[in-house]
């Protein structure tokens, strides 16, 4: 072989030689792209957000009707007692003297205002309600007469007058035109310890 064959057969061979190295080097940068980096950790995807829960709305409130709401009855003023003024007496032969100057006629009771006075040379006191007394209206209806609890008889001394009010329990009719007052009822007017009297109040 000459010496020209041999340096175009070297400089061939360095050429091949360079050759391939060069691919070698492509093939070890191409495998090393496509392997991941030991300590490398993959990117999350993102995801979306949950949407939020819906808020529950309260119900509305049903509509009243003006025409069906209840409305509150007002309150019912107090009966106001009626007071007819009077100017009537009786006079038992005892010695009692009993004067009416009012009836006051209320939702539960009826007060008359009363003078009651007593004279006898006989005795030194009387009762005007040891028996029955009471009030009675046009038909029949009787009230009987509240006792005070200091008097319960209705006691009075020779020679003293009681000015007050005495009260039978329940009301007359509004449309009673009359009352008849009775003390002592079945005793005689004549009798000294608790004399019977009868009185006519008109009302009208």
């Amino acid at each position: 072989m000459t010496t020209g064959q041999w340096a175009r057969r070297s400089r061939q061979s360095g050429a091949a030689a360079a050759l391939l190295a060069l691919s070698m080097a492509l093939v070890a940068c191409g495998d090393k792209s496509a392997t991941p980096a030991p300590n490398q950790v993959p990117a999350a995807t993102p995801q979306p957000a949950p949407a939020p829960a819906p808020v529950p709305m309260p119900a509305p409130a049903p509509a009243v009707s003006s025409a069906t709401a209840p409305v509150a009855a007002p309150a019912a003023a107090p009966a106001v007692p009626k007071t007819v003024p009077l100017s009537v007496q009786g006079v038992a032969p005892a010695g009692a003297t009993v004067r009416v100057k009012a009836v006051e006629i209320g939702a539960d009771a009826t007060v008359l205002d009363v003078s009651i006075s007593f004279a006898n040379r006989i005795t030194t006191s009387t009762m005007m309600a040891l028996a029955d007394t009471f009030i009675e209206d046009e038909s029949g209806a009787r009230l009987q007469i509240k006792r005070p609890d200091n008097n319960r008889d209705i006691t009075i001394r020779a020679g003293e007058t009681l000015d007050g009010k005495l009260v039978f329990m329940g009301a007359v009719s509004p449309s009673a035109r009359k009352l008849k007052l009775v003390f002592n009822e079945g005793n005689e007017g004549d009798n000294i310890v608790a004399p019977g009297l009868a009185m006519e109040l008109p009302l009208q």
